[in-house]
Parts: structure tokens; sequence; C-alpha cells
């Protein structure tokens, strides 16, 4: 039990890394619910700080849009409604403006690379556009945030 309450403080974690990890040391699995119950009891795991930690890490750190952030913690089992709670705290004015920075830095890129191409920042259908727009989508920002940012910025 102290080797998992070490586990738990390392960092913040959901019940299923803890479930793995419970598995992983051979704990039988309703041995594993039991102590998994008692660590949230004694507050050592949190569901709610975990997603909040999670979602601040991966937007801040990775730049990752909301909708890879939600796919992600959907993948780990976690609450529909803390999700939406997590995802709620990244600010707007954060959220949009890390995405133009993201879009303005792609598009740099992009050009350089294409030497000579003639480039039309308005035509939306264009490889090198096409391009922008999967990087972005990729990243997990909504495809209807990501055409309103490019027509402001670009």
């Amino acid at each position: 039990m102290l080797r998992i309450r070490k586990y738990c403080a390392l960092r913040e974690r959901s019940s299923k890394e803890v479930e793995k990890k419970l598995l992983d040391l051979g704990a039988f699995e309703d041995k594993a619910v039991l102590i998994i119950n008692k660590l949230q009891e004694e507050g050592f795991l949190n569901e709610k700080r975990y997603v909040s930690a999670y979602t601040r890490g991966k937007f801040r750190n990775k730049k990752w849009g909301k909708k890879r952030i939600e796919m992600e913690l959907k993948r780990q089992g976690i609450d529909k409604e803390i999700l939406e709670k997590g995802l709620n705290e990244i600010e707007s004015a954060d959220y949009l403006q890390t995405l133009d920075a993201l879009l303005i830095k792609k598009w740099k890129q992009i050009k350089s690379k294409s030497g000579n191409e003639e480039f039309s920042d308005s035509d939306l259908f264009s490889p090198a556009m096409q391009k922008l727009l999967n990087y972005a989508t990729q990243k997990g920002f909504e495809y209807d945030v990501i055409i309103d940012r490019v027509k402001k910025i670009l």
C-alpha cells in the first residue's frame, strides 16, 4: 500500500492508471478496486484533480486542442461531466492565442518549404492551406474555430 501511495503522490493519476499498476504488481482485480477506493478516501487519488492537471499540461506543454484532450481522457475512462469541467478550465483567450501562434508558425514553415509556388492566403482549398488545416485538426482544435482563425490572421 505504501508503494502505491508513493506512486500516486509523484503526480496526479487516473483510477485506470492506478488499477493497471496494481494489476502489474500482482494484485487481484477485486483487491485493486478496494485499494483504489481507499486511495480516493485518503485523497491520494482524485479524478477531478487529475483531469484538471492533465488538461492544463497537455494544453500548455503540447499545445493540444480540446478535441484531442477530450479524446485522450475518454480513452482513459474519465466521466463525461468531469471531463467537460476540466476542458472548461481552458481560457478562451489563451485557447485562441495558442491556436493563432500554431497557425502562423506552421504557415511560415509551409511557405518556406514550397519555394516559388504561388500562395493565395484566402484560398482554403489550396494544397498549402489544406496542410495547415490538417495540422491544426491533428493538434485537436475544432474545425470551425480553425477556419475562423485562419480567416482572421492570414
